[in-house]
């Protein structure tokens, strides 16, 4: 994550950090093709939007929920829909 921040450079607004981060894979394909790189920026623009809607920033709903998916997709989860939904229902409680 260090060679991130290094590249991206350091940001008060997590948000403004994220954005940068994002724009910064998109453009150069290098980052995005290191897959521990990917993966470190990808676990990182996650974990900042899970705390943001769990702070009460409810306008990042959307954005969390497609860093979800593509976490689900990076990290190469299991995405069959039947153990899925069991998942979903013991995370319900």
């Amino acid at each position: 994550m260090e060679r991130l921040r290094s590249l991206v450079g350091k940001r008060e607004n997590k948000l403004d950090f994220l954005r940068d981060l994002v724009s910064l894979l998109l453009s150069r394909e290098e980052l995005y093709s290191n897959e521990a790189l990917f993966k470190d920026a990808v676990e990182e623009v996650y974990s900042v939007l899970k705390a943001e809607v769990r702070s009460g920033n409810f306008d990042l709903l959307d954005a969390y929920e497609t860093a979800v998916v593509l976490r689900a997709v990076v990290f190469k989860e299991n995405l069959d829909v039947p153990p899925m939904l069991r998942k979903l229902l013991d995370e319900l409680g």
